[in-house]
């Protein structure tokens, strides 16, 4: 199992309305069987969302590309996260 993280941001310099708890919902939404996600914890900070998960995968490498993948998942399905993209860790 690894831990890894990413970054979503938005160029609204405005605070999100979304809670930490919201934003985990949403991306658990997304994740898929074969994206062997465990668990999932989110930070909102202003206009950040910090995502951490746990994630059955052989490397650290292979674990970010899985979380990335279920983040771009969310970002195109989810009106909420509209203008969201994820930033380079």
């Amino acid at each position: 199992m690894q831990l890894v993280a990413v970054t979503l941001i938005c160029p609204d310099p405005a605070p999100s309305q979304l809670t930490a708890e919201a934003v985990t919902d949403l991306i658990w939404l997304h994740s898929q069987p074969e994206d062997r996600v465990e668990h999932i914890r989110s930070r909102v900070d202003l206009n950040r969302f910090h995502i951490a998960a746990a994630i059955i995968a052989a490397t650290p490498d292979a674990a970010i590309a899985n979380l990335r993948r279920v983040c771009e998942r969310a970002l195109r399905h989810t009106p909420a996260l509209r203008g969201w993209r994820l930033v380079p860790t």
